[in-house]
């Protein structure tokens, strides 16, 4: 037994200088602050800024970004969540207003976006009913979109043949000091979103009518970390950012199982995975609201973390270590 925990460790430790040396970066421009990100079928990385209210894009392979969306169009206020919509060619964008986008309008006005996802065009816009703050963006498998209202305990689904947006689901667990609701994400005929200020994550049921039902919130091992961006991996896991530092797994168990997989992030907001690899931001929002509002933020980094914890569990299984 002795020699298998051995051969175990030096095995973590050949994994994490390996992950060390694959782990890849992009960078962006100075005063950037990102909070959005997405992925393309094809591969591009499409990134909203919260202060330069603009929408950049990597080329899939590309090292460098070019401006997608740019400052301003389609009245685009500081971007939060975004989603990019392969099949109906589109780019969801929530444009809200959280008190530092430049963009010079007297009564800025949160919405729902959409751009062509090919020539960024704009291709309408959505108000919020009642106002509130549209913070993310998730699609079902009919295409129905869904935004979470970080503001008003509700989650809005957008009635594409009324051209307008509309409360899917409202409850009082939602309700809080705050940032409140923050991401979702689309998985087995069911949404889940987390509660950024308390660390919850809920589920709810979309029946084939589209109606909500069977509402539940999630037991956890431990309160997440202010929870911002989510996204699916596959039926039984979550990828979820821990806006205080982390990336980390949700496995959907009995009971549920948490991994941290990237800690020591600076203000990690949203995450995309492309592959393997899962493509977080670091924001570094402090040195736009924090202590740190005076001190001139770093570079701007898009950190490719690889999904490597299904190797490290079929080890232990090889090795018969239990956890």
């Amino acid at each position: 037994m002795v020699f298998k925990v051995y051969i175990f460790l030096l095995f973590l430790c050949f994994s994490f200088l390996k992950s060390l040396k694959a782990e890849q970066l992009l960078y962006l421009e100075d005063n950037f602050f990102p909070e959005g990100i997405t992925i393309s079928e094809n591969g591009d990385i499409y990134i909203g800024s919260l202060k330069e209210n603009k929408i950049v894009k990597f080329s899939n392979g590309k090292k460098d970004f070019e401006e997608f969306i740019p400052s301003e169009s389609n009245n685009l206020l500081s971007v939060i969540g975004i989603l990019a919509d392969d099949r109906n060619k589109a780019l969801w964008a929530c444009s809200s207003n959280p008190g530092v986008t430049n963009y010079p309008s007297e009564n800025p006005v949160t919405s729902l976006k959409v751009f062509d996802l090919i020539t960024g065009n704009p291709l309408g816009s959505y108000e919020l009913p009642n106002g509130g703050f549209c913070n993310d963006i998730a699609k079902d498998s009919k295409d129905n979109i869904y935004i979470t209202d970080s503001f008003n305990p509700r989650i809005l689904r957008l009635n594409k043949s009324k051209g307008r947006l509309e409360i899917w689901f409202e409850n009082d667990s939602f309700k809080g000091e705050g940032f409140n609701l923050n991401g979702i994400t689309f998985m087995d005929n069911h949404i889940y979103t987390v509660k950024m200020n308390s660390g919850e994550l809920f589920k709810i049921k979309v029946k084939e009518n589209g109606v909500p039902s069977n509402f539940s919130k999630i037991t956890l091992p431990r309160p997440l970390n202010a929870p911002d961006g989510i996204k699916t991996i596959d039926k039984n896991n979550l990828l979820v950012v821990e806006n205080k530092g982390s990336l980390s797994i949700i496995k959907l168990s009995d009971p549920t199982e948490i991994t941290v997989i990237r800690d020591n992030l600076d203000t990690p907001t949203t995450v995309a995975i492309k592959k393997d690899t899962a493509w977080v931001l670091e924001a570094q929002f402090g040195h736009l609201f924090g202590e740190e509002k005076n001190v001139p933020p770093g570079k701007f980094k898009i950190v490719g973390v690889k999904l490597k914890t299904s190797l490290l569990t079929r080890l232990k299984s090889l090795l018969n270590i239990s956890n």
